[in-house]
């Protein structure tokens, strides 16, 4: 009898101690830190590195098949030119330079075009890219479009910039590139209206570089005409530096010393040493410690 009321309070006493325990470990949990929400990005994950390497060692896809639907070859188009290296773009050209004419191609890229810019900014910059070397004039229908676009006035702010903003900017830079590319009467119309209006200065800023790089032949006179729509306080992107492909550094240094030299305004200030305030010198009255001590 003894042994099984000893036998009962040594349960009851474990039992005790568990719940003790456990509401220990519960008020520790609740004292944690909270973690916050981990960051998403809506643009889906890349490529495998293994792919891009494999894309790269085979043949350019046509671009037009026969007895093939137009918009699965111009996606596996895309998709290919997406895992390119620099060796494959004269391929890429010459390929887009065949398709020139095809209306189809130029309409399956212009809805890809919006699709992306929705969804993956990468994408967009590439089609874009690649509506602009087609030069099909429904393409620059396209790009026109997509330059026109509305720019957002409310979104997240990043360092004073809304996000949104500066987003469909780059884009719009990248459709004015492949206007300026046109090198057409209509073309540079789109280009003239851009560099005087449009609401970003990183567009206008390209469209002033593309118009005088597509008429680069024309030297001061393209210079002259385009200075004509160039904002007030915004002349010196005429003189923007360029860095050729292929240029060295000793050229492209001459050139930008020439630009910073024309526009001092422009240099970057030096940048200033940090000089801490003098504070008054410790005074110990330890006599023990008046001397440092000799190693």
């Amino acid at each position: 009898m003894f042994k099984s009321k000893k036998r009962r309070l040594i349960i009851v006493a474990i039992a005790m101690a568990v719940i003790t325990l456990a509401s220990i470990a519960a008020s520790q949990v609740n004292r944690l830190p909270q973690v916050e929400k981990v960051p998403t990005t809506k643009e889906p994950a890349g490529p495998n590195p293994s792919r891009i390497n494999e894309s790269r060692q085979r043949p350019v896809p046509p671009i037009v098949a026969p007895n093939r639907d137009p918009r699965t070859s111009v996606l596996e188009f895309v998709a290919f030119a997406g895992m390119s290296g620099t060796g494959q773009r004269e391929e890429i050209r010459t390929a887009l330079g065949a398709a020139r004419e095809n209306r189809e191609v130029a309409n399956v890229l212009c809805d890809e075009a919006f699709k992306a810019q929705k969804e993956d900014h990468s994408r967009a910059l590439l089609i874009l890219s690649l509506l602009g070397e087609l030069r099909n004039p429904l393409g620059a229908q396209c790009l026109n479009r997509f330059l026109n676009l509305p720019f957002p006035q409310t979104g997240a702010r990043v360092d004073g910039e809304i996000a949104e903003q500066t987003a469909l900017a780059e884009l719009q830079a990248k459709a004015i590139d492949g206007l300026a590319y046109f090198n057409t009467k209509a073309t540079d119309e789109f280009v003239f209206r851009a560099v005087r209006a449009h609401p970003s200065i990183i567009v206008r800023a390209e469209a002033i570089e593309a118009y005088l790089w597509n008429h680069r032949d024309q030297g001061a006179e393209a210079r002259r005409t385009l200075n004509q729509y160039v904002r007030k306080g915004e002349a010196i992107y005429l003189d923007r530096v360029r860095r050729e492909t292929g240029e060295n550094a000793e050229s492209f240094n001459r050139k930008l010393e020439a630009f910073l030299k024309a526009h001092p305004e422009a240099a970057p200030q030096k940048p200033e040493r940090e000089t801490k305030p003098q504070t008054e010198k410790h005074q110990d009255t330890n006599p023990r410690y008046t001397k440092p001590p000799v190693w």
